[in-house]
């Protein structure tokens, strides 16, 4: 006679894999939400894998935390039919399976962040039209089909910053009609198509940097529209282009030797940050008639004229910090006034005559901090600059004799400006908030 515990074995051996299928519960929150703590599902469960919860057709929102996924089990989409966002951030996911979000059918936010996905198929996300938000970044992503995003043209913020691409296929952004923000820093792409946004028509915001770009046709982005912010920092460009819609470009860190302009009619430029590249004079960067911040610190430029600050109508703060001044001039015959913060920091002024500001009246701030400074002249601080509330020292080397005449001015004046003893070094005195030897 066979023994009983023999039948159930054969009965279970026998049995399909559903019959045994993983069950993941959680507790619905008064927000509609429910989080699911330490949930492992091995990649021969994900598509057997169940969910249950106390009331599921009305959960909106799943997070999952100290889990080991390996994939998304497409039963989460069917168990709750109004899920709008799905948070897997650091959840050991290791792949994205075409149809699995096929009843993602509300979902609006999908994180998953800091897993070990290595390519999205085609048509990866069939199913979820109407995403809006999709987070991949720091992944292990080499490869995109190129119909990857197909359909999700609903799609507003898509971020695959901190992957492994190198390249990217034409019309990979092409369904991508909605896209307003797109990241892509911290890759190995060492070119980019002129064409790839082409069908991206509301971007706004891109982030390329911190890739190998020896080339960026910034000009593709010329449109009737405003375009935010390019952000193209850590690469290795040599010139950039600017359209006239752009309003805000940051390439920090380039080889970048020329800057152009494509505008004919006036720019919308607001914003130019450029340091650690290789300009050699500001007369090198084209009129922006509506530029606020000019940013060229540490490059290699040797002379400037404030002539040069007054091409740009509107300029309100100009960083000249790390570059190799020795001097500085003034060749301007009427005020400007828009000019308010002006940074000199970490260049090679010995000497410095304040009065060849005194055609830019209106400085709130002034940095001269870390130059080799041992004498600042200036004859009547107070009513040539009558709202400078800052002027920042440290790191110079005054000498005490001939400080007294700047303290006087300093003193009488509304400008802050006292050192601390930390600020001095210890061959130095600190007299009346400034060191000096």
């Amino acid at each position: 006679m066979v023994k009983l515990w023999e039948i159930v074995v054969m009965v279970a051996i026998a049995l399909p894999r559903s019959t045994f299928a993983k069950q993941l519960s959680c507790t619905m929150e008064l927000d509609r939400s429910c989080s699911l703590i330490g949930a492992k599902v091995s990649s021969d469960e994900i598509l057997t894998t169940t969910f249950a919860s106390s009331n599921p057709s009305t959960l909106s929102t799943i997070q999952f935390a100290r889990s080991s996924l390996t994939g998304i089990p497409p039963a989460m989409f069917q168990t709750f039919p109004k899920l709008e966002s799905l948070n897997a951030t650091g959840s050991d996911i290791k792949q994205i399976q075409s149809r699995n979000f096929a009843d993602a059918k509300t979902l609006q936010s999908l994180y998953l962040r800091g897993n070990k996905i290595h390519d999205l198929p085609d048509v990866a996300f069939f199913g979820a039209s109407r995403l809006q938000t999709l987070d991949l970044s720091d992944n292990a992503i080499a490869t995109i089909e190129s119909t990857a995003f197909k359909r999700l043209r609903e799609l507003k913020t898509l971020l695959l910053g901190s992957n492994s691409l190198t390249e990217l296929q034409p019309g990979v952004f092409d369904d991508l009609s909605d896209l307003e923000r797109l990241e892509l820093q911290q890759n190995g792409l060492g070119s980019i198509d002129d064409r790839l946004f082409q069908g991206c028509h509301s971007l706004t915001a891109l982030n390329v940097s911190h890739n190998a770009l020896k080339t960026f046709n910034v000009a593709q982005f010329e449109r009737r529209w405003s375009f935010d912010l390019i952000d193209a920092s850590y690469n290795k460009l040599s010139v950039v282009r600017i359209p006239p819609n752009l309003r805000q470009l940051v390439a920090i860190g380039n080889g970048i030797r020329t800057v152009e302009s494509t505008a004919t009619n006036g720019s919308e430029l607001i914003l130019l940050k450029l340091p650690h590249n290789k300009l050699t004079s500001v007369d090198e960067v084209p009129v922006f008639e509506k530029l606020i911040s000019l940013d060229l610190s540490f490059n290699r430029i040797r002379e400037f004229d404030f002539r040069s600050a007054a091409r740009f109508g509107k300029l309100v703060l100009l960083k000249l910090d790390g570059n190799q001044l020795e001097s500085v001039s003034n060749s301007l015959t009427a005020p400007i006034t828009h000019l308010k913060y002006v940074h000199l920091a970490d260049n090679q002024f010995t000497h410095l005559d304040l009065n060849v500001l005194r055609t830019v009246p209106r400085i709130l701030k002034l940095d001269l901090r870390r130059n080799q400074l041992e004498r600042l002249a200036v004859t009547d601080l107070a009513g040539s600059f009558p709202v400078m509330v800052r002027i920042m020292l440290e790191g110079n080397r005054f000498r005490c004799a001939d400080s007294r005449p700047l303290l006087k001015e300093l003193k009488e004046s509304i400008t802050a400006y006292a050192m601390t003893r930390n600020d001095c070094r210890k061959e130095e005195n600190l007299i009346d908030g400034i060191c000096c030897s």
